[in-house]
């Protein structure tokens, strides 16, 4: 018996735009998380909604500054904290239902563009100059801020006028915490050893924007060019993508690995690295910058300009014949 395994290398992936809007001064969608049953997006000018699997959005009441939101983790189980532009930081008991409004002093000229919560007692922020997130052109005034009591006060553990500190990530896996610096044209990977933060590996020489940890020693990256090519980058292997624009980000999944992309663009890896790009023509050249997997097939992704895709992807099948 003789049999024949015909495997396409297509994918099947659906997008379907929920929304967007007409211009690029309209409130982004910058992060997304699970809280609860739902997810909760956080944007520009203190957009804060929540979203059901089937796309059905609704605003959140909250005592909004009007500030950007750039970044929202859970805290504990029953808090979610939120950082954003000028200093700000939000926390909410999903119990009961208060806010905490936290302004933290000298900074209310930057952004905190990235956060990660190490536990209840070890909280990092980071970011830059408030004009880096809005897209100018100008010294960038990175920083790294820790917090010990919950956030409520934070100790400046780096700094440096030259580099832009867009990530800080912990490493579940050798309980080490990295961040990505960025200056012109390069991006280094450091780590936290005491109290000090000493360069680990020279990572490309464009933006990477994410890190994701996969065990103690490796990694994946994403970066890229704004308009232009996107990368993902690991210890191994080095994906360049001519046409996805800058890679915001990497969600992975049990079947799947969903990349963020630029021009309504995302980027679908079945496990066995092929990597395909998909993506859907928008008023605009508006960026994908996070997605959320809402079952192993079906997930939401947000952007620029108030744009939300809802996202299905159909298993490949393997026709096999048989030949007597």
């Amino acid at each position: 018996m003789i049999f024949f395994c015909f495997d396409s290398q297509a994918q099947d992936v659906a997008i379907k735009v929920l929304q967007q809007g007409i211009s690029y001064s309209d409130s982004s969608y910058y992060d997304i998380i699970p809280v609860e049953d739902k997810f909760w997006i956080g944007g520009k000018y203190g957009t804060l909604k929540s979203i059901d699997t089937e796309g059905n959005l609704t605003n959140i009441s909250y005592p909004s500054q009007q500030l950007d939101i750039y970044k929202l983790d859970k805290f504990d189980e029953q808090t979610i904290i939120a950082c954003g532009d000028r200093g700000i930081i939000y926390k909410h008991n999903l119990q009961t239902k208060n806010w905490q409004t936290i302004k933290v002093k000298g900074y209310e000229n930057a952004c905190f563009y990235n956060m990660v919560v190490v536990s209840e007692s070890e909280i990092y922020i980071c970011g830059g100059c408030s004009a880096i997130a809005h897209s100018k052109k100008t010294v960038p005034n990175g920083f790294i801020l820790k917090s010990i009591d919950g956030g409520i006060t934070w100790k400046k553990i780096y700094s440096n006028p030259f580099k832009m500190v867009w990530c800080v990530k912990y490493n579940p896996f050798n309980k080490k915490v990295y961040a990505l610096m960025y200056t012109l044209n390069k991006t280094h990977l450091y780590e936290l050893d005491g109290e000090k933060w000493k360069p680990k590996n020279k990572i490309g020489n464009s933006i990477f924007h994410e890190i994701q940890f996969v065990d103690a020693d490796n990694y994946v990256v994403t970066g890229g060019w704004m308009g232009k090519m996107g990368r993902i980058y690991s210890n191994s292997e080095k994906k360049i993508l001519p046409t996805s624009g800058l890679i915001w980000g990497r969600v992975e999944g049990n079947k799947y690995d969903i990349y963020s992309a630029g021009n309504g663009q995302i980027v679908v890896d079945d496990k066995s690295g092929n990597y395909q790009v998909h993506g859907v023509k928008l008023n605009k050249a508006f960026n994908i910058y996070e997605t959320v997997f809402t079952s192993d097939n079906t997930a939401i992704a947000i952007g620029s300009a108030r744009t939300v895709l809802l996202i299905k992807i159909a298993d490949r099948t393997k026709l096999v014949m048989n030949h007597l």
